[in-house]
């Protein structure tokens, strides 16, 4: 019988973040040294990657409430939307990859476990919103099907909807 080679679980204290690299300096240290208060003040979730056979942190992304400004997505979005001021979302708030694990589809599966927790959230959730970092992240995301929001550079969104296209 086959294992996954990867595993997504909520990060604990059993986990070993020491030594996670994935070229970002802002990340990396966000990742050692302030994840944790975050997790703790309830600010954020964070969820890692974990390579099945070694445990090693393959990836982390971080997941929080948020919120859309209506005049923030596309009019032809908009048009089927309550007159409310914001649609709710989760928001990606940092995504990770580990450099030894760049290139194996590690970012592209914690997208979908972020779509897939944001749909079975006890909370209403229309989309999940990202802030990418610079246009190397935002190609990231446009490749991922997410949506440019209005106004706002480097911010994209991508609704729940999309998990039944999937």
């Amino acid at each position: 019988m086959s294992h996954p080679t990867f595993s997504v679980e909520p990060l604990n204290s059993n986990h070993v973040r020491e030594g996670f690299n994935s070229g970002s300096e802002v990340l990396d240290n966000y990742f050692a040294v302030q994840v944790g208060q975050d997790i703790r003040r309830n600010i954020t979730r964070c969820f890692v990657a974990i390579d099945n056979i070694s445990q090693k942190i393959a990836g982390y992304y971080t997941l929080s409430a948020a919120q859309i400004p209506l005049p923030g997505l596309p009019e032809v979005i908009t048009r089927k939307m309550p007159r409310y001021h914001a649609v709710t979302a989760s928001r990606i708030g940092r995504l990770a990859v580990d450099s030894s694990y760049q290139g194996k589809r590690i970012g592209s599966a914690l997208i979908a476990d972020a779509l897939l927790r944001s749909s079975t959230s006890s909370m209403a959730v229309y989309a999940l919103l990202v802030d990418a970092k610079n246009e190397q992240a935002e190609a990231f995301y446009l490749h991922h099907g997410f949506i440019p929001c209005i106004d706002r550079l480097h911010t994209l969104f991508l609704p729940l909807s999309t998990i039944s296209k999937i």
